[in-house]
């Protein structure tokens, strides 16, 4: 099919909205990120290029997300445009189909498709291992930079560390609790009173010094345990660098490794749900550009009564709908309870659903054009404006 002077416009009007709204969300999720950057800067004495390649590394997870949910506010923007402008009544009044109006943004999804499924299988990954090697730098040059109060961290390979407190001016840990599997067959819970991070001159370490706690060893093998006491004790931590592939969290696999792993965990009869879920989720989340672009072909044809904020709302509120339904999917896999790939693709399903029937409709004129998607809001808005009024 020839590129015609049609389909290079609408895909100008479609793809600018794009770009404009992938630059706006990459933003706002960044902003979210900035508050405790900013407090790694000024108290933990982390330079401002760390900080950049830290936002660098994390970036290639925020666009993972902000691509299909561009897609869907894009082309509600641009299609809304072009309808509110009656332009798509005049192609339509030529004779030209809203299928064959569609095609170029069919085409633009299945292009962010292709990019969102290369982020997934190998930027994504790529920056997770560079951002955890970052973190263990960091962390063995400025103490507990990369650590977080109250948070289970998983930072160390084989290793969950919880600080309750850290102290901003000297680097303590206070209330320091370590789930230690780093040894095959064994599982160590470790509790301290306070602890200190003292970094290896060599580079290849760094020690976590504990005061004043208690060790709880389990040997699953022989099936006994132990309790140890003690006042200092002294905990190497290896570089993330030389960790095993079972150590790496599925998000930091390769493809390869990812199958790997999977096939690994089947054949010793203990599948690893959550690497299948992952695996899953790669195949099935960047579809949701075409499912989006297909979505906002039919409801930027609607009115919007609240002008292009309407829309804006209706992209984020469809885009929260189909997030829920993979966080659904998802803890269904990770309990394996049904097949990770049937669970991960709950949404794309059902949105592929929603999205084939409201086109048809659109296309066949079927659909009610005198009401927009944000009608049911504003109607709710206006009934409880007239019961406040009436009170």
């Amino acid at each position: 099919m020839r590129i015609r002077i049609l389909d290079r416009y609408v895909a100008w009007e479609v793809t600018v909205p794009i770009a404009m709204s992938v630059g706006l969300l990459t933003f706002a999720l960044v902003t979210g990120r900035l508050l405790k950057l900013t407090e790694m800067v000024v108290n933990r004495g982390v330079s401002l290029a760390q900080v950049g390649e830290m936002i660098g590394y994390i970036m290639p997870a925020f666009l993972e997300l902000t691509f299909p949910m561009a897609v869907l506010l894009g082309v509600l923007l641009g299609f809304g445009r072009m309808s509110g402008e009656r332009e798509i009544t005049a192609a339509r009044s030529c004779g030209i189909s809203l299928y064959r109006l569609a095609v170029p943004v069919i085409f633009i999804g299945a292009l962010v498709w292709i990019i969102s499924s290369w982020f997934a299988f190998s930027v994504r990954p790529w920056a997770n291992r560079n951002f955890a090697d970052l973190i263990y730098r960091i962390t063995q040059t400025r103490s507990t930079a990369g650590l977080k109060e109250k948070i289970f961290n998983r930072t160390f390979p084989g290793m969950v560390l919880y600080v309750d407190h850290i102290s901003p001016s000297d680097g303590t840990l206070r209330g320091v609790m370590i789930s230690d599997a780093r040894a095959r067959g064994q599982q160590s819970t470790i509790i301290a009173r306070r602890g200190l991070m003292l970094p290896d001159s060599s580079g290849d370490e760094v020690t976590l010094r504990l005061y004043d706690g208690a060790i709880f060893g389990n040997d699953i093998e022989n099936g006994a345990s132990h309790v140890t006491s003690f006042r200092i004790y002294d905990l190497n931590l290896k570089s993330s660098g030389i960790a095993s592939l079972s150590d790496l969290d599925p998000d930091s696999l390769s493809y390869g490794d990812l199958a790997t792993r999977i096939a690994a965990a089947r054949h010793a009869g203990k599948p690893d749900f959550v690497a299948e879920s992952e695996l899953a989720g790669k195949y099935m989340v960047p579809f949701a550009s075409v499912l989006f672009a297909l979505l906002g072909v039919s409801l930027g044809l609607k009115p919007a009564r609240g002008g292009q904020s309407e829309r804006f709302g209706v992209s984020i509120a469809l885009f929260f709908a189909y997030y829920a339904l993979l966080r659904v999917g998802e803890n269904l896999a990770d309990g394996g309870r049904i097949n990770a790939f049937a669970a991960m693709a709950i949404p794309d399903l059902l949105f592929a659903a929603l999205g084939i029937w409201l086109f048809t409709r659109s296309a066949a004129d079927r659909a009610d054009q005198g009401r927009g998607p944000g009608d049911l809001l504003w109607d709710w808005v206006e009934r409880f404006e007239r019961s406040r009024q009436a009170a």
